[in-house]
């Protein structure tokens, strides 16, 4: 008897540790993302693009050659240029916004890759200063001067918290 409460207990204990491990997997658990995750008709989990979202607030769209430029940029900067990082989490910046430059947006001069991963968000923190609505227009130097720190080391360093102060 005891032997299979023992069996019953540790089945349901596997069972949970499974299903957290299935909500990180499809990142509705444990997982801090740019944006609100939600749901489309087809089941597929999509991140608000700020960008954008900024953007249509200033009368601006997208250009539908967007991800083809987002692809392209990637493939000659595939790792966050303040951490090293590639793979997963990478997001293609815009060093001056587009929804102040429009016709900056494709241009692959104006794109920068940043990560948003656990401890490090280095997409808001050095390149939007802590706020989707701003904009660091030295973000490379930044990401030179903070390469390979952690989100709280940087949120500690008093040269950065000068620049929030003074963020556009």
């Amino acid at each position: 008897m005891n032997s299979l409460l023992l069996v019953s207990l540790l089945m349901v204990f596997v069972m949970f540790i499974a299903g957290l491990a299935l909500l990180r997997l499809i990142g509705g658990y444990g997982k801090r993302r740019m944006g609100k995750t939600r749901h489309t008709r087809k089941g597929i989990l999509k991140r608000r693009d700020y960008g954008a979202h900024v953007a249509r607030q200033n009368g601006h769209e997208r250009s539908p050659q967007w991800q083809r430029v987002r692809r392209e940029h990637l493939l000659r900067e595939p790792a966050c240029v303040a951490c090293g990082r590639k793979g997963r989490g990478l997001q293609v910046h815009h060093i001056k916004p587009f929804h102040l430059h429009p016709r900056l947006e494709l241009d692959p001069r104006n794109l920068i890759t940043l990560c948003e991963g656990r401890g490090r968000d280095h997409h808001l923190l050095l390149g939007h200063l802590s706020s989707w609505e701003s904009y660091n227009e030295h973000v490379r130097d930044d990401a030179r001067r903070f390469y390979r720190k952690t989100g709280a080391q940087i949120r500690a360093d008093s040269h950065w918290q000068k620049k929030v102060k003074l963020r556009p």
